[in-house]
């Protein structure tokens, strides 16, 4: 996963961030390309837990641990781009909703398929994070535009789409 990520500098710093972590005041968005043409958006609430005889790969299941993300679509395809919020956060939680879904992460080898078109990753981008800063509470908001290699393969894909319907590519 590219992009962004926070960082406590001291531990006293840390514990006050991770008691923000799973509240309203610490937000998480992604970008993904997923696998799919997906449409509107809503809230995935599935359980996940860790798949049978797996060391880490995770699924939905009974007996879980609560899991919850938000999505909304903003371009859709043969492969989608959709903005997805944790309001929780458990182990490969995006990727494992969006393999839920039928619409897996493109180019996830765990969850998916690994894709020769995006090489050594799969195409999640940490692209917002909000939080209070734990010293002096102030708000502060990072945001990270998708990736190149990413944007590249909804660009493919839309004009991959315009030919196979017998249209100028150019």
């Amino acid at each position: 996963t590219s992009g962004l990520m926070c960082a406590a500098m001291h531990a006293h710093a840390c514990q006050l961030l991770q008691r923000q972590l799973h509240t309203g005041g610490f937000c998480r968005e992604y970008l993904a390309v997923v696998e799919g043409d997906v449409e509107g958006g809503r809230t995935i609430d599935a359980p996940i837990r860790k798949a049978a005889g797996a060391t880490i790969r995770r699924e939905v299941g009974e007996g879980g641990q609560k899991a919850r993300t938000h999505f909304c679509v903003e371009k859709r395809g043969a492969l989608s781009l959709v903005r997805l919020r944790l309001l929780t956060g458990r182990t490969h939680q995006i990727r494992v909703h969006m393999a839920y879904m039928g619409c897996p992460v493109f180019g996830d080898f765990l969850y998916g398929a690994e894709s020769p078109r995006l090489p050594g990753r799969f195409a999640l981008h940490s692209a917002y994070i909000a939080f209070r800063h734990p010293e002096s509470g102030e708000r502060m908001a990072f945001a990270s535009p998708l990736p190149e290699e990413l944007a590249r393969l909804l660009i493919e894909d839309a004009a991959l789409e315009r030919a196979a319907r017998g249209e100028d590519v150019f």
